[in-house]
């Protein structure tokens, strides 16, 4: 049991990286433009000013392995570099978003609640990548006609810009990092686990946020959800169900209200918040309308909707393929609404899982690729067209003894209303396949809750938190972290709240006025 000091002087003291000397430029920045080495081109090399409280630096711009592929596009593993003029000596890959397909600046963003603290600005460099093919949106699935830009999207781009910028920072800097590091969520989750299962000896720590590490069930899982949405949505004049319209915004908040009043007391604080959703038995049917339906319940099918989304898909003799959603917390525009419900008014479903899922089973996760098929159609029962796939995207290995070995270090963090990716998936694999493999698993590795969470970021709950600081901490000075200070945004006084290393959670003390970590 851990006392939690809501001081800032603590969180100041917690939030702080180790100190290191900064390391200038050994040469200059226009000096790297032009390069060409192991199938790599550097198109750009140009030195920006410090600025938005970001530092100078050199930005370089390239692509690796260039190619024309099939369909006749061009492909290639794009990535911009960004090397501040003074170096804390310290290297960041910053992981991507859905299938990627574009470049984002590569300062790395530690918490989006403050989008100027940046490992930039903190001294890192700072890579990012398009992940080997260029596309028009994060759900585009083009790039999956090409087996290369699959492999280099599922796993092959992060060894290949990992070594291509250690070689720039070494010629820039005229010395290797002292310490890699990796941070990304989602997607870019998955990365952080592809990094240390597949290159181990080259990053020292891996924050990974929301993993999509089990991707393929993911999609399935989403096509289930929309189809169970499906049953319980509203029909147009063609008789075609409207999914936005199976429950309204107030529904949801009406769902969200009946599962806090189950659960929210469970952790000793009624906060609006559930710090313990594994252990949280809501039951939808309690909702149901007994005779007359009102604004206060819910119709059999949106009940029936809501269970199937909570069990998860199962096929036909009961073998469950994704383990379901908790539904507290999962209102708002970035909920349910955003990931399973979406805005269309129109029968055909526009909700990000279910884009997503349409993509992949078209090109990117189909072996051979669809491009004409209809995710509406999908039989479960059919699914090894995707599963004979799944290896390439998948980070489901529990194989860290090499990581372990060279001293690395992995911190999970996940939101407990998680719309996209479910949180109790992810403890299913955490405390059953990766600690059974994983004897004394606490010494390189930890799991962080975010109560109230949605996908990455908002959400009702303390999602302002920086989880570099602490894993630097780890990595560097031997501190494993036990608590992370978080807080709700623009929540009044008290919004602060501890996040603890799973399986403890957060309880007030005695006093009332700090929190304590128990299990």
């Amino acid at each position: 049991m851990q006392s939690y000091y809501l001081g800032a002087a603590f969180i100041a003291l917690a939030m702080a990286p180790a100190l290191a000397q900064d390391i200038p430029p050994a040469s200059a920045c226009a000096d790297l433009a032009g390069v060409a080495a192991f199938d790599t081109i550097v198109s750009r090399a140009e030195d920006m000013p410090a600025s938005d409280g970001q530092p100078a630096y050199c930005l370089v711009q390239g692509v690796i392995e260039p190619r024309v592929g099939a369909g006749q596009r061009t492909y290639g593993t794009g990535f911009e570099l960004r090397m501040p003029a003074n170096w804390s000596g310290r290297f960041l890959f910053q992981g991507g978003g859905g299938w990627d397909g574009s470049i984002r600046p590569a300062e790395g963003i530690i918490d989006r609640t403050k989008p100027g603290d940046t490992a930039l600005a903190r001294g890192f460099a700072v890579v990012a990548t398009d992940a080997g093919h260029s596309g028009d949106s994060a759900t585009d699935g083009w790039f999956g006609i090409d087996m290369k830009a699959r492999e280099d999207n599922g796993y092959n781009s992060v060894r290949l810009v990992t070594e291509r910028a250690k070689s720039l920072l070494a010629r820039y800097y005229g010395q290797d990092p002292h310490h890699s590091y990796f941070m990304g969520c989602s997607n870019g989750g998955r990365q952080g686990m592809v990094a240390a299962l597949r290159t181990p000896m080259e990053f020292d720590g891996v924050l990974s946020g929301a993993p999509a590490f089990d991707l393929t069930p993911s999609i399935i899982a989403w096509n289930w959800n929309t189809r169970a949405l499906m049953d319980a949505a509203p029909a147009d004049a063609a008789g075609n169900p409207i999914v936005s319209q199976a429950f309204s915004d107030a529904e949801l908040k009406l769902v969200t209200e009946a599962a806090l009043a189950a659960c929210d007391a469970d952790d000793g604080a009624e906060d609006g918040n559930i710090f313990r959703p594994v252990d949280c038995n809501f039951d939808p049917a309690i909702l149901q309308c007994e005779a007359e339906e009102t604004d206060s319940c819910l119709s059999p099918e949106q009940v029936t909707a809501l269970q199937k989304i909570q069990a998860g898909p199962s096929d036909s003799s009961g073998e469950v393929i994704y383990t379901g959603w908790p539904l507290a917390n999962m209102d708002g525009p970035d909920g349910m609404r955003a990931w399973m419900l979406g805005d269309a008014t129109g029968a055909e479903p526009n909700a990000r899982g279910f884009s997503f899922s349409q993509g992949w089973m078209r090109t990117v996760g189909a072996t051979p690729p669809r491009p004409d098929f209809d995710a509406m159609s999908f039989d479960i029962d059919d699914r090894d067209f995707l599963m004979e796939n799944a290896p390439v995207f998948a980070a489901t290995s529990t194989d860290y003894q090499a990581f372990r070995d060279n001293g690395g270090k992995i911190l999970w963090w996940h939101g407990n209303a998680d719309p996209a990716f479910s949180v109790r998936h992810f403890l299913n694999w955490y405390q059953g396949p990766f600690t059974q493999a994983n004897a004394e698993a606490e010494e390189f590795s930890r799991v962080f809750l975010v109560p109230g969470m949605h996908h990455c970021s908002g959400g009702a709950g303390p999602v302002s938190f920086d989880g570099l600081a602490p894993l630097v901490e780890w990595v560097e000075n031997g501190t494993a972290p036990e608590i992370v200070p978080a807080s709700i945004p623009d929540g009044g006084e008290d919004t602060e709240r501890p996040l603890c290393a799973f399986p403890a959670y957060a309880q007030p003390d005695a006093s009332g006025q700090s929190f304590i970590c128990a299990e």
